[in-house]
């Protein structure tokens, strides 16, 4: 018997991340479970269960004509959106390969915030189908609408024209019946497809009374279950079967058909076809959803902006960016106080930039820094309400982190004391802190990160000694500017070419183990940094010093790119952390065998996750929470074992201070998805941790499997 996990019950998830997918609605799930239990028989079979399904498939067809107004054409079962996207892509470039005389046409036309399926599908089949076409964006303009002058020019010679209803990012909708004047204007006969997935649920689609081509939909984005979706084909428009070999769908889309997918949509079409329901708002609630949303956050983020136009979008898209606030540190506070919300298209996460918002021209920072919260139709103003005041909460907590600047001037307390380590990709630095003497150096900045350092300083009220560089800088560097601006009263505005105070130069004692002479030092708190080395110079700092008269050895060593383990043996011990300028590997730090390859490292504790399970119920046990400080205070981990709330940013210090007193006790590592906590783990194993081990899956899945007795 494993003994569960005792933690704090997990507040109710509040899911603002709809545009990407959305739950299965409780009345569209019992649609689905009933199919797969009672009507599960083939829609091919001429037997009574087969004509059963059917019935579910063709009654299905129906209601979807009734509610999208395609009473002709094609109405096509697929498995979502892609497949509608790729279909119709295929269909019309096939017909443009086999026309006689193409008339000179050469464009594959599509919007420039389209998402990443449309381009992909379009250079894809162009290749394959070899009609050798050049594929064009359409541009469009800050309030992210299609430049329709551009459509105008281009159109008549376009095999193909994409463009969306309803941007996935922004919200931001398009006018379908301008764009169509524009279109038919140009080109009467041009193939148009229509993205339609965001907007299903959210306007009113009339399609039989226009000229679109292609529509896909796709059933995850409003309450149904993944995998289902269907595509409308304009009657006489070109049409060739993406999928072939059965005959399904009128040979349309062969395959046998997604059967409780299809009766998701049933129940989804009903509930959209009946004026008397009551799970789907209206747009006037919408918008008073998204306006009470809109005004807590603008609370919570004063520099908070919007990156589109709230008159030209649906209600329930939010796309914004908050000044000098990193989305990821948005996006993590609010994963621990449990709202989802994404940065961005969910499809394309792993990017730092929005191609949205940076097609639409917005500024750079606004670009790499935003959020997307979006809703449902079916969001009831509870949710509303709760997440309102969870963001004030999130907000508080990066308050509290100086990530955002206070309101007041109070002098919100940290726990930030010793060495912390900033990253930007690979590159590091590093900010030298003494606590108690409110003392501040600044090693090797990045510009990336200079707003959050300038914003800790201003929160905190430290004075800066220095900031410097292990290579010169220019006197108009960002480097430099840091320094004019930080400086102002902690340092003297004499500096050299690597920001160090001239004042500081010669007059001291070399550390203990540093063979060879310093420039000079600077003394940090009860530290003191010490420069060897001119132009690319290597810092030492020593142990903390009480008395004039004490001893100096070399704790930490700033060491540039100096990657030399001989000529570094000249200035450091065995035991002195080393702290490089840039770390692709994700190394945060290392002794001087590390580089020498000849260190004794322990290895990772790789144990099943029922004794994990155990571990954590077991006093003696060390927790160390990798999150940031925001996340930790927003959602704290109460398990039996003893909790210690270690950032990656100050991991450098933990092992200093530390690698004595836990080496041998049993320690998890845990973190939000897993990731940053694999990289603690290590890095506490290198340096001498012996039962170490980390929580796969991270925090997420602590609460799932901590309710589970084996």
């Amino acid at each position: 018997m494993v003994t569960p996990v005792q933690i704090r019950p997990k507040s109710a998830e509040i899911y603002l991340d709809c545009n990407a997918t959305t739950p299965v609605l409780p009345q569209i799930a019992k649609a689905v479970e009933h199919v797969m239990e009672h009507v599960f028989g083939n829609p091919s079979s001429s037997h009574i269960t087969g004509l059963q399904a059917r019935y579910i498939l063709d009654n299905t067809r129906r209601l979807g004509r009734e509610l999208i107004g395609a009473g002709g054409g094609r109405f096509i079962f697929t498995s979502g959106a892609t497949e509608g996207i790729q279909t119709a892509v295929l269909s019309a470039l096939t017909a443009a390969r086999n026309e006689a005389n193409t008339g000179g046409k050469r464009w594959l036309l599509y919007g420039a915030t389209e998402h990443k399926a449309v381009p992909q599908a379009l250079e894809h089949w162009n290749k394959l189908v070899q009609l050798n076409a050049q594929l064009k964006a359409i541009p469009v303009d800050k309030q992210g609408l299609l430049d329709l002058d551009f459509i105008a020019e281009h159109a008549g010679a376009a095999h193909i024209i994409c463009t969306m209803a309803v941007n996935n990012e922004t919200g931001v909708k398009q006018n379908l019946a301008e764009l169509e004047r524009v279109i038919r204007k140009a080109n009467p006969q041009v193939p148009w497809m229509v993205d339609c997935v965001q907007a299903l649920g959210k306007q009113k689609l009339d399609l039989n009374a226009t000229t679109i081509d292609y529509a896909p939909f796709s059933g995850h984005k409003l309450y149904g279950p993944k995998g289902i979706g269907f595509l409308y084909v304009r009657p006489n428009a070109p049409f060739t079967p993406l999928i072939i070999g059965g005959g399904q769908e009128q040979g349309q889309r062969s395959g046998t058909e997604n059967l409780p997918g299809i009766a998701a949509l049933h129940a989804l079409f009903e509930l959209l076809l009946d004026s008397r329901q009551q799970v789907f708002q209206g747009p006037q609630t919408l918008e008073r959803y998204r306006d009470k949303l809109l005004q807590a956050l603008r609370q919570a983020f004063p520099t908070l902006e919007l990156n589109h136009n709230l008159e030209n979008s649906v209600p329930t898209t939010l796309n914004f960016s908050v000044r000098g606030v990193p989305s990821r540190d948005i996006m993590d506070v609010f994963d621990a106080a449990n709202i989802r919300v994404s940065s961005g298209s969910a499809c394309s996460s792993g990017v730092s930039r929005s191609f949205v918002l940076d097609a639409m021209g917005l500024e750079e920072w606004k670009s790499s820094s935003a959020i997307r919260l979006s809703f449902g139709p079916a969001t009831t103003q509870a949710t509303i309400d709760s997440a309102c005041q969870r963001i004030q909460e999130a907000a508080q907590a990066l308050r509290q982190s100086c990530l955002l600047v206070a309101d007041t001037n109070e002098d919100i307390d940290s726990d930030l004391d010793g060495i912390v380590q900033l990253r930007f990709g690979h590159q590091c630095c590093y900010l030298l802190i003494d606590k108690q003497a409110r003392e501040m150096a600044v090693i090797d900045p990045v510009p990336e990160l200079a707003e959050r350092i300038e914003r800790l300083v201003a929160c905190q009220h430290y004075q800066v000694k220095a900031v410097l560089t292990t290579e010169p800088q220019a006197s108009d560097s960002p480097a430099s500017m840091l320094a004019q601006l930080l400086c102002a009263s902690g340092c003297s505005a004499a500096r050299d070419a690597v920001g160090w105070p001239v004042e500081a130069t010669g007059g001291c004692d070399a550390p203990v183990e540093c063979q060879q002479p310093v420039f000079g030092c600077l003394r940090v708190g009860q530290r003191r940094l010490y420069r060897v080395g001119s132009r690319t110079p290597v810092y030492l700092l020593s142990s903390p010093l009480v008395a004039a008269a004490d001893t100096a050895h070399v704790d930490f060593a700033f060491v540039g790119e100096q990657t030399n383990s001989q000529q570094l043996s000249e200035l450091v011990h065995s035991n002195t952390l080393l702290l490089p300028r840039f770390d692709s590997e994700f190394r945060v730090v290392q002794r001087l065998c590390e580089l020498a390859q000849d260190c004794a490292e322990c290895q990772l504790v790789d144990i099943p996750l029922e004794q994990q399970q155990q571990w954590l119920a077991e006093p003696e046990t060390l927790v160390i929470d990798v999150r940031e400080q925001q996340e930790h205070e927003v959602r704290k981990l109460a398990v039996d074992a003893e909790v210690i709330n270690v950032p990656l940013t100050r991991l450098a210090q933990f092992v200093y201070s530390h690698r004595q007193h836990y080496q041998n006790r049993p320690i998890v590592c845990v973190c939000r998805s897993g990731h940053r906590s694999a990289v603690a783990a290590q890095v506490l194993a290198r340096h001498g941790f012996c039962q170490v081990s980390h929580l796969l899956g991270g925090t997420a899945l602590l609460i799932e499997t901590s309710l589970v007795e084996g």
